[in-house]
């Protein structure tokens, strides 16, 4: 039973953790061309063109940062 409290515990922990940080990507208007590429690589379908520039939803960003290793344009970006 103290197990089952004990992992129930460092979850909840892990998820308050993750809601704090969470939100944390953004994209930088002026650099981002509306190309796409980080739509292709989103595992969350997060990301959409609208207007020719890269839109994050943030309800849907897992803040993975797949995305900003993809931006040829440097475009997308994490506050630290």
């Amino acid at each position: 039973m103290k197990i089952k409290l004990i992992i129930i515990i460092i979850i909840l922990v892990a998820l308050s953790l993750f809601a704090i940080t969470k939100g944390n990507i953004f994209i930088v208007p002026n650099s981002c061309v509306g190309c796409g590429d980080c739509i292709g690589v989103c595992p969350t379908n997060a990301i959409e063109i609208i207007d020719g520039k890269a839109v994050i939803d943030t309800k849907l960003c897992i803040d993975c940062e797949i995305c900003i290793t993809s931006c040829t344009y440097k475009a997308i970006r994490k506050n630290k």
